[in-house]
């Protein structure tokens, strides 16, 4: 892409593959850049393990900003579906993914839920009211640093969680609806 007034033209068809083949890395905070967000959920579908099918998420997944952004979730894997493998997303690439030793009874489906039940890219909404609320109640930090979305196994809800919100004085618990949008923000 060029900006307005730029008069080096666009890229070469070469230059714009090669530009398109590297890995997205966001360039401020992770947990704020729907653009990186969405970039690393595309990365994972588009693993060739999965070939176009259903990504299932076990149990839960978790994103993380700071000093060293990353993803982490254990997926059902497609074609053995009692299988679990761990993932890693970090410097914008997935890794290959390492066996998981489930333990336990019950049913696996009772214990997975399908990714598209939500959006990477909305995290940015969360990090968004998150900030926004820190400096509403004078909080340290105004950056998110953690969020996970997390199924319940013995209720089978589902439900993004974030840490408490902390001041000298209180503690602030957060919900957020499926889509990223601010639930309630409660003193606990």
């Amino acid at each position: 892409q060029t900006a307005s007034g730029d008069t080096a033209g666009t890229p070469a068809p070469a230059d714009k593959q090669a530009e398109e083949a590297k890995p997205v890395v966001s360039s401020g905070n992770f947990l704020a850049d729907a653009a990186a967000l969405q970039a690393a959920e595309d990365a994972l579908k588009a693993l060739p393990q999965f070939g176009g099918k259903p990504v299932n998420i076990f149990q839960n997944i978790h994103f993380y900003g700071g000093k060293r952004p990353r993803i982490i979730a254990e997926i059902q894997d497609p074609n053995h579906p009692d299988n679990i493998d761990h993932y890693e997303f970090e410097d914008g690439k997935w890794s290959e993914p390492q066996p998981v030793r489930i333990s336990g009874g019950g049913n696996m489906k009772d214990n997975v839920f399908p990714l598209d039940e939500i959006k990477f890219a909305d995290i940015a909404k969360i990090a968004q009211a998150y900030g926004e609320k820190a400096k509403e109640v004078e909080a340290k930090e105004t950056d998110l640093p953690h969020v996970y979305y997390s199924l319940s196994v013995p209720t089978g809800k589902k439900r993004w969680i974030t840490g408490f919100l902390k001041t000298d004085r209180a503690e602030y618990a957060f919900e957020f609806n499926n889509d990223g949008t601010l639930k309630s923000f409660k003193k606990r």
